[in-house]
């Protein structure tokens, strides 16, 4: 593996902008020295990149998608400087794949996954998932997904994920109250049910976090002791909430990308960043769900990052992308997200930007990246500008690396 020098950059380590003009040196695949000038003596055929003009970032980690089993996923998220995504519920097989790739292919995202969330039979994701896809192979893999009922056993449910390659555990809390698609509440476990699930997560040293996208359910997921929570709120919330983020040290993932395409909300900004995308990727992104009731608004999501922020409260980076979410794109989409902390939820660049490095990689147990510090991956972002004052920056992206190896476009 070469080495290599990102010479009179801007480096932003994670948490602050450490040097204005410093000098990041890789070998083999971990950053060794992060010095003020080039070094006096650089390894044998070490290639030096200007970074003049420019940022070095940790490479972006975005904390909640659907890869599915589709490589490209992975690949066009690399593209955009997200190093790392983490995945949110999928098949074993899937997930067995991805690692495999992951671990031959420097070319793609690194890939961490839940596998199965804790389902209930019928409960979500089931009913969105067989709208969309009405195949007798869909229903045949659904049918294979847990059944988290009053007698099921939350510590096989874990240990059963965790062998099949689980780095944490995702509990399920959908009532669906929210959607316009359903005429009847959704089943979901039991208070008890998902208290037992994440005590037998952090029983296993696992964390366990939970879909919510409403006041009621994340309440509930929140009582339960979550680590984190996996959408922001569509509807009011209260300072109960706040006081209980708070009290339980939980952190939010707020996927606003996603929850403003599902209210039909953000068109503009959909539109602008699907600027420079094929014309069958700019159709996908300028399309929306639009699958929320009317008194469902993102706006309701932006106070609640507000409120946490003013509390103390982690906001970690993350979109829900799946190649069935219309308005959201792998990649593109994350730094989408970043603007609209900053531009709708009064987060500072600064802040935005740990968000999806040194905050997600904290909270989610990833010590080896998410900073630029010697010692950790060469997982890293060039960009032109400085995103630590104008987030719009991070899209002008001059060159990303995974473990230090560069990333092409083949």
């Amino acid at each position: 593996m070469s080495s290599f020098l990102v010479s009179h950059v801007r480096v932003f380590d994670g948490e602050s902008v450490l040097m204005s003009r410093g000098c990041v040196l890789v070998e083999d695949g971990i950053i060794t020295s992060i010095a003020e000038s080039v070094p006096s003596s650089l390894p044998v055929h070490c290639k030096v990149v200007s970074g003049n003009g420019c940022t070095l970032l940790p490479g972006l980690i975005d904390a909640h998608v659907h890869v599915f089993d589709n490589v490209q996923n992975l690949a066009d998220s690399l593209q955009y400087g997200v190093t790392t995504v983490l995945d949110m519920h999928s098949e074993p097989e899937y997930v067995k794949k991805l690692q495999e790739v992951v671990a031959q292919n420097h070319g793609v995202a690194d890939y961490r996954s839940s596998c199965h969330g804790a389902t209930i039979r019928g409960g979500w994701p089931e009913p969105i998932v067989k709208l969309d896809d009405t195949s007798v192979e869909t229903a045949q893999m659904v049918s294979k997904w847990p059944d988290l009922g009053e007698s099921a056993s939350a510590t096989l449910y874990v240990a059963t994920q965790k062998a099949q390659g689980a780095s944490y555990i995702k509990l399920m809390q959908a009532t669906g109250e929210t959607l316009k698609l359903f005429n009847q509440p959704l089943p979901t476990p039991t208070a008890l049910i998902q208290r037992k699930i994440v005590n037998a997560a952090h029983q296993q040293g696992m964390l366990a976090v939970a879909h919510a996208d409403n006041l009621n359910d994340t309440l509930v997921v929140l009582k339960s002791g979550v680590d984190g929570v996996m959408h922001g709120c569509v509807t009011p919330i209260n300072q109960g909430l706040i006081d209980l983020f708070k009290q339980t040290n939980a952190f939010l993932v707020p996927t606003l990308v996603t929850l403003a395409s599902a209210t039909g909300e953000e068109q503009e900004g959909r539109e602008h960043y699907a600027q420079g995308l094929g014309q069958q990727g700019k159709d996908f992104l300028c399309s929306c769900l639009d699958i929320y009731k009317p008194e469902a608004s993102v706006q309701n999501a932006y106070q609640e990052i507000r409120e946490l922020k003013a509390a103390g409260v982690d906001i970690v980076a993350g979109t829900d992308a799946a190649p069935m979410v219309k308005g959201v794109k792998f990649g593109i989409s994350l730094h989408h997200e970043l603007s609209l902390y900053v531009y709708r939820c009064g987060l500072s660049p600064i802040e935005a930007l740990r968000s999806a490095t040194s905050v997600s990689a904290r909270r989610f147990c990833l010590a080896d990246r998410g900073k630029i510090a010697p010692g950790l991956k060469a997982d890293l972002l060039l960009v032109k500008g400085d995103p630590t004052t104008s987030i719009d920056c991070t899209r002008n992206i001059v060159e990303v690396w995974r473990n230090g190896f560069l990333f092409r476009q083949e």
